[in-house]
């Protein structure tokens, strides 16, 4: 889904219909706001066939390519997708990273706030199923997240920058 109707300068939708295009793939729009206001009209959006049937066809997959962010570094909180609550609420709940909007703790498991029934995008039992999925990041700040994800086959390749990379070896060492 989209977070807001001012799309940042790395915008996922832009850049998947780049990589689409280059690769002579297919690009599917999921035209939805990506956080909705309650879990009943995130309910309810879920059911309607046309949202079904692109994440559908996106659980069916072979390739992703997927962001990674921090509760402090996400594009959720970069556009004020996220209240202060909401923030708080996922840091007590253990969030390290950020994947598809979900939030998920250290050991890979989905944080259990009232934003998880919000959020519109796969869940990540659905991306751990897809054979490829590409972490694309830059910056050391979220090595936490990226190893979280890697131990919990939310990722099996990275693009990184080479900050990023040293911080991870570091870390994982």
């Amino acid at each position: 889904g989209h977070i807001n109707a001012s799309p940042g300068p790395y915008d996922a939708v832009e850049l998947s219909r780049l990589l689409a295009r280059q690769w002579n793939g297919r690009f599917l729009a999921l035209n939805t706001p990506a956080i909705l206001p309650d879990p009943e009209m995130c309910r309810r959006l879920l059911g309607l066939g046309q949202i079904k049937s692109v994440l559908d066809q996106l659980a069916r997959a072979e390739v992703a390519f997927v962001g990674i962010g921090t509760p402090d570094n996400s594009v959720f909180v970069e556009q004020q997708a996220l209240t202060r609550r909401e923030l708080g609420a996922l840091r007590a709940a253990g969030a390290v990273g950020e994947i598809l909007g979900r939030f998920f703790d250290a050991n890979g498991k989905e944080c259990a706030t009232p934003l998880q029934r919000r959020v519109v995008s796969l869940g990540l039992r659905e991306l751990q199923r897809i054979p490829k999925k590409v972490g694309v990041l830059a910056g050391s700040d979220r090595t936490a997240a990226v190893l979280a994800a890697i131990r919990s086959g939310f990722l099996n390749a990275l693009v990184v920058d080479e900050g990023c990379a040293a911080a991870i070896l570091e870390r994982a060492a």
